[in-house]
């Protein structure tokens, strides 16, 4: 799933996302997913979106925002008292699995650069 994030000065940012979670961590704090906030295409060809606008709670479609956030509330109140934390998908940890997914994805190209680098290095008398 794509998470598009559109901030009030007119940017979006783009980010790889597994729905793990019922909330998503934004820069403006957290947001809840919902079923009525997820857009497809007709034929599901390409990734899921989910817009986010800045200082709004619920994703763009969600209009069960209100149902949402009580029912949200309710879980994290039993959540607390079972001591567990409520599931959140925090940015540092999605930013984590994009940057591991990257490296995975262009692990042969990183290689060949780190020999070409290394002969390089070797042919200057530096290593």
């Amino acid at each position: 799933m794509k998470l598009v994030y559109l901030t009030v000065d007119g940017r979006a940012k783009v980010e790889n996302w597994t729905i793990n979670a019922r909330n998503v961590e934004m820069m403006d704090g957290p947001h809840p997913v919902t079923n009525d906030s997820v857009w497809q295409d007709a034929k599901r060809l390409g990734p899921a979106l989910m817009f986010i606008i800045q200082d709004v709670l619920a994703p763009y479609g969600g209009s069960m925002a209100a149902r949402d956030v009580k029912t949200r509330i309710y879980e994290v109140k039993l959540a607390s008292m079972a001591f567990k934390a409520p599931s959140l998908s925090k940015m540092w940890v999605r930013w984590l699995q994009n940057m591991f997914d990257w490296v995975t994805s262009h692990i042969v190209y990183l290689f060949i650069a780190a020999i070409v680098g290394y002969s390089l290095l070797g042919s200057f008398g530096v290593v």
